[in-house]
């Protein structure tokens, strides 16, 4: 109970900036544990979708904990199956075409192939295969770097597997964005393998902040909407801390109503990747649109948070309710 407390008060504190009186967090406290039980509406969810100004008809738009987790109950049913995403070496073998760079395993490659790829690229990444979140991840300069010793170091980490990625060149115009890290598109797509139609649920554009090198929400990264049918940014940029921007606050360049380039290629990019792995249908795809028109599959993620896509936005489960119910599996928990 007291983590419980702890969590309220610290989304409450990121999300309200209005001084609120102990009554009235009292009040929040019991309308969240309300919404918890008619919604499935977790704290984060109470204080990110501002439950607290709305009422139950503008609760039941959105997409909630529990609703997510009917989300993935539908689509993503096989554990086995999500290790595809999951483990990114799995990922790499399968998604081998998509992929848009070179990588090396090194579990199984020779010291000389380890010792080969740093001396073709200037700058590696180094990634722990279970990572997420950008935690796990190395940007290593290869003449920083005593190749010998991080072999031997790698090679002894038996509770840990790694594979070493070349650079991606991002388009100039996202790159202008944040250029000390890649700036990635997020698609959310779910897959109907009966009628092979692939959905575009959101999109999102991630950039980095303060210099980091992954522009990961979770790492200061900025977050801003994409509208499907267009491409253009329509959404003030977020962060995790509910700041919002108009432009990039380091680089400057207006977020708002930036046209993505590409977008068409994009979409068809991501539903043919979507197509590659037809019972996980539920995925948020990680998209470098790099120079010339090329692109770079990073990562797909079967469990990509619910929230993410809404903030800024609007509520979505009208929406994934109207799709599940084309999927031929039971739906009737939809409700």
């Amino acid at each position: 109970m007291l983590y419980v407390f702890s969590r309220f008060k610290e989304c409450q504190n990121r999300f309200e900036k209005e001084k609120r009186s102990l009554w009235w967090k009292g009040v929040f406290f019991v309308d969240w544990i309300i919404a918890f039980f008619i919604h499935g509406a977790s704290i984060n969810d109470y204080f990110a979708y501002r439950f607290f100004y709305l009422r139950r008809s503008g609760r039941k738009e959105f997409i909630t904990f529990r609703r997510h987790k009917k989300i993935q109950a539908i689509c993503n049913p096989t554990l086995t199956d999500r290790e595809l995403c999951r483990d990114k070496a799995c990922f790499n073998r399968h998604f081998s075409a998509y992929l848009g760079r070179n990588w090396l395993d090194v579990s199984t490659c020779t010291f000389q192939e380890f010792c080969n790829f740093f001396l073709n690229y200037e700058v590696v990444f180094l990634k722990d295969i279970s990572s997420f979140r950008g935690i796990g991840i190395k940007k290593l300069q290869s003449s920083d770097v005593n190749v010998e010793k991080l072999y031997q170091q790698l090679q002894t980490k038996k509770e840990a597997n790694y594979i070493l990625e070349e650079p991606i060149i991002e388009n100039d115009e996202l790159a202008s964005f944040h250029p000390w890290s890649i700036n990635t598109i997020r698609i959310v797509t779910v897959y109907n393998e009966k009628t092979d139609k692939v959905y575009l649920m959101n999109a999102r554009i991630r950039m980095g902040n303060n210099k980091n090198n992954v522009d990961n929400f979770h790492f200061q990264g900025i977050g801003a909407n994409i509208d499907i049918q267009s491409g253009v940014i329509n959404s003030l940029g977020y962060d995790m801390f509910d700041n919002t921007y108009i432009c990039h606050p380091l680089t400057g360049k207006q977020i708002v109503g930036f046209q993505i380039p590409c977008w068409e290629e994009c979409k068809l990019f991501v539903e043919k990747a979507a197509r590659m792995i037809p019972t996980v249908r539920y995925i948020g795809w990680d998209v470098v649109i790099g120079v010339n028109g090329n692109f770079s599959l990073i990562e797909a993620n079967d469990n990509a948070d619910h929230d993410f896509q809404q903030l800024y936005n609007k509520g979505l489960w009208k929406e994934y309710r109207k799709v599940l119910s084309k999927i031929p599996v039971s739906y009737t928990h939809l409700r």
